[in-house]
């Protein structure tokens, strides 16, 4: 299991800074107290919520470089419209957030990281939380939007949290000017949507 596998590594880290800071302690006669074992413990635990954070992370999936410039590129299918999620920012970076549409897998997206696929014109709702096998999901609310989408619109929303004393929100915020946020995400790496093209086009 995977928290097994992930309390080893923390006790080992915790265990290797104990080791260190003892050593330093004889050689230069410095008399550290409790304070080394606090610090340890301190690594050590720390390692271990990152670890966990991370459990509930996918393989990702870059979209090929043909398919990122035709994403960026705006181009519409005919009938259809454009949806654009992006997440950026250094909080959590590494940790992997889901995002579904319309009750299916869209993407996971760590920062910064954006994906696209093409919808049918109408009501959606897109939703996102942590992965189920991840520490981290008990700690995160996850949450979704309802929007509308007209035929050759592109529609563009952004990942963001809220921290707060015991857990973070996450939640989207739909941008007022998807071309300008296209142009930064130009600098941003794609990944793959898991819509299938049969989805896509339903």
């Amino acid at each position: 299991m995977k928290i097994i596998k992930n309390s080893l590594i923390a006790f080992a880290v915790a265990f290797g800074v104990a080791v260190i800071l003892s050593l330093l302690q004889t050689l230069t006669g410095a008399d550290l107290g409790s304070s080394s074992f606090t610090l340890a413990m301190a690594l050590g635990i720390m390692m271990f919520f990152f670890l966990q954070m991370k459990s509930g992370n996918r393989k990702e999936t870059r979209a090929d470089d043909a398919a990122r410039e035709a994403a960026l590129a705006a181009s519409v299918p005919a009938g259809q419209a454009l949806l654009f999620v992006y997440r950026e920012g250094f909080v959590g970076k590494a940790v992997g957030w889901n995002v579904a549409l319309d009750g299916a897998a869209l993407a996971q997206l760590k920062s910064p990281r954006f994906t696209c696929t093409s919808i049918q014109p109408g009501k959606h709702v897109l939703a996102v939380n942590l992965g189920l096998g991840g520490f981290a999901g008990t700690q995160n609310k996850p949450t979704e939007v309802s929007f509308e989408a007209r035929a050759g619109e592109v529609v563009v929303y952004a990942m963001k949290s809220k921290m707060g004393a015991l857990s973070t929100t996450l939640y989207f915020e739909r941008e007022a000017d998807p071309r300008a946020i296209l142009q930064k995400l130009a600098k941003v790496p794609m990944v793959a949507s898991e819509r299938s093209v049969a989805t896509a086009a339903a």
